[in-house]
């Protein structure tokens, strides 16, 4: 089991950009030094609930300031890129810091957005299937040509070349069980962050994936499965409530900036509405039962636990930078999950990973 943190990079009252920033980085080396194995940064735009846009560029930073953790992007929003401009920024990255480089993609969902670098909404999913691609191409290729609806390029070679063979690996923003089982079908690696959702409908989506690499050739085995989820560690009734609230408030924030029923692709209307209507209705003890995973270090363990058994993950990333939540309460959950639920599971790999003793016979004497 690898353990990983997410970082939205959201501004809330009291904190100012260049806050949010700077503390973010100092965190993030905190991580590396605790013993996190990723941390991955979120791509948004002209909002302040995330002023990081360039997802790519501030992970030169974390390469400079960190000496073994995983740098992962969750997510890249495809359809708002250039692809070559953004092959040459990964390579970059993935050179400067010696392959620590994991790609999260997505298809993105905010108007705002969109309508800021001014790209229909409708041209999203067209966008990124070929900016995916091209990036693939571009990393893997020293030379090639693409013809698409959108994008032509005729012996086309980006520079710098990647220092990982082939290109960082790249992991596809992954929802909806068609999602599940076409990416499977061909090999595709994923992650996923399933707030709120049932966990039979995760067995479903999970098994879907699992069944239809199977069917195709794939061992599942070589791959990572990464799961992420909101999480704080700790003891206090006081404390845990504090977290849940903050993500209860993070939650809502997120109504805000989901598609309206005019602004949506006609087709994902009846989701977003549905999405909208949920984050209205939800409650505090709603988001502690089920949106995250909160409480001491042997619940979260047990939690941990629970969603490796049922859905095979081998990848848990926690939120424990909890937007609003206060900074110093978040550090000390991060101080109790590296300090307890890591060491839990690597002890756990360690003795599984031991060999076992021949059996003692007792000499026979004639």
């Amino acid at each position: 089991m690898k353990f990983g943190i997410m970082n939205l990079f959201p501004v809330s009252d009291g904190s100012s950009d260049h806050q949010v920033l700077r503390e973010t980085l100092d965190e993030i080396q905190l991580a590396d030094e605790l013993g996190f194995d990723s941390i991955w940064l979120a791509e948004h735009h002209f909002s302040k609930y995330g002023i990081l846009g360039s997802p790519v560029n501030f992970g030169m930073a974390v390469a400079e300031r960190t000496r073994r953790i995983t740098i992962g992007t969750a997510v890249l929003v495809l359809p708002l890129h250039h692809p070559l401009r953004l092959a040459e920024d990964i390579a970059a990255l993935d050179v400067l810091s010696g392959g620590r480089v994991r790609i999260g993609v997505g298809r993105g969902y905010q108007p705002a957005e969109f309508a800021g670098f001014g790209i229909p909404l409708e041209e999203s999913k067209q966008r990124y299937q070929e900016t995916l691609e091209i990036l693939r191409l571009a990393l893997s290729q020293e030379n090639f040509s693409y013809h698409g609806q959108i994008f032509h390029y005729d012996n086309v070679t980006t520079y710098p070349r990647p220092h990982t063979p082939g290109g960082p690996p790249i992991l596809q923003g992954t929802v909806s069980p068609d999602s599940f089982r076409e990416r499977g079908a061909v090999g595709e690696s994923i992650i996923t962050s399933p707030n709120f959702t049932p966990l039979g409908i995760m067995q479903k989506n999970f098994g879907l994936y699992r069944q239809s690499m199977r069917d195709n050739g794939f061992d599942i085995a070589d791959y990572e499965l990464p799961f992420m989820q909101q999480v704080w560690c700790g003891d206090g009734e006081e404390g845990l409530r504090e977290a849940a609230l903050a993500a209860m408030n993070y939650y809502k924030s997120v109504g805000k900036v989901i598609p309206g029923s005019e602004e949506a692709i006609e087709q994902e209307r009846s989701y977003y509405a549905a999405v909208a209507k949920n984050i209205e209705l939800l409650t505090l003890e709603q988001t502690l039962t089920h949106g995250g995973n909160f409480g001491s270090a042997q619940r979260v363990i047990e939690t941990i636990e629970m969603l490796r058994e049922q859905l095979g993950i081998n990848h848990y990333i926690g939120w424990l930078r909890i937007p609003s939540l206060d900074r110093r309460a978040a550090l000390r959950s991060m101080e109790e999950f590296a300090g307890k639920v890591i060491p839990h599971f690597r002890a756990q790999e360690k003795a599984d990973a031991a060999p076992v003793a021949p059996p003692v016979t007792e000499a026979v004497v004639g």
